[in-house]
């Protein structure tokens, strides 16, 4: 096991835990719980493509000023995401409103603060309370979410020409949009998500 698996899965049983703990309703199962990523986003809607992507609404502020990070390529191709380590992010629609944008929109303008979480009840975007100004009450504010069943596809994906190539999850959306999400984990995620509840 490389030093990114290992570090990754003491990051998701961290996480597990602690939105177990201090997030979750009664009653209410976590299927996937996704760590921030540090990195920009890029956004193909439409025919334009934004990388990196800048959201045009308001999201929550978070403490300590925007990412200082590479900026990405413009010669690296949609499909090839992956390729670009200044990327983390990569999300496709049609139109503004789209579930994957309102969710890029988090992951951009949260400075790799955001993470995306889904569970029996919902798909959420959270943000640890302290990363943000004025951040008050529990462990965990909820930015914006959505019914679960907003999310009709889950994959694991392979993406890009680099060997090895890198693992991401694939959130599909009922409107047609879709959001991808590196994630060393991916495979092991998407399983354990799609599988039945347990305890």
């Amino acid at each position: 096991m490389n030093l990114e698996v290992t570090t990754a899965t003491k990051v998701d049983k961290i996480i597990e835990r602690e939105l177990g703990s201090h997030w979750l309703r009664r009653g209410e199962v976590l299927r996937l719980g996704c760590p921030p990523y540090h990195a920009h986003v890029g956004l193909r809607l439409g025919d334009a493509r934004h990388a990196p992507y800048v959201p045009e609404r308001e999201v929550p502020k978070v403490t300590g000023g925007p990412g200082r990070w590479p900026l990405p390529s413009d010669v690296v191709a949609d499909e090839d995401w992956t390729d670009d380590p200044a990327l983390g992010y990569w999300a496709t629609a049609t139109d503004p409103g789209q579930v994957a944008v309102r969710l890029a929109d988090h992951f951009a303008g949260g400075v790799g603060h955001a993470r995306l979480t889904w569970t029996n009840q919902r798909l959420a975007v959270v943000y640890p309370t302290s990363r943000l100004e004025g951040g008050e009450g529990g462990p965990f504010t909820t930015a914006e979410e959505f019914d679960a069943r907003v999310v009709v596809r889950l994959d694991a994906v392979l993406g890009g020409q680099s060997f090895p190539p890198s693992p991401t999850i694939r959130f599909g959306f009922a409107d047609g949009s879709a959001v991808f999400l590196r994630d060393a984990l991916a495979p092991m995620k998407v399983s354990r998500a799609l599988s039945p509840p347990r305890g």
